[in-house]
């Protein structure tokens, strides 16, 4: 549980602003989501169980990347190495982010 409710995609960011936007635009498309900017918050809420995809920011660096995935897996995570390219984070979760989810939530 974060803040109540359970978390079917994290993403972890080293942007506050960055992670706050992509959350918030995945909620309004009806997705459960939370967003954190340090590993050891990304491991706890890893650890507690209900994370379905972990979306690893494009900022975040090779050494957190393995480790993250790493604990994704077992957990039952799918690992998504997120990326933001021409037209901001809302536009790539919108083009990009929420179609892979949909599609990892329907296979």
């Amino acid at each position: 549980m974060y803040r109540g409710y359970p978390v079917s995609v994290l993403i972890i960011g080293r942007g506050r602003s960055i992670v706050d936007k992509a959350v918030a635009t995945l909620r309004e498309n009806g997705f459960e989501a939370a967003g954190v900017t340090a590993d050891e918050d990304a491991v706890r809420l890893l650890a507690a169980g209900g994370v379905g995809a972990l979306v690893i920011g494009g900022g975040v660096g090779p050494a957190s990347r393995e480790r993250l995935a790493g604990l994704a897996r077992p957990a039952g995570a799918e690992v998504i190495h997120g990326r933001v390219g021409r037209g901001g984070i809302r536009r790539y979760v919108r083009r990009h982010l929420i179609p892979e989810l949909r599609r990892l939530r329907s296979s």
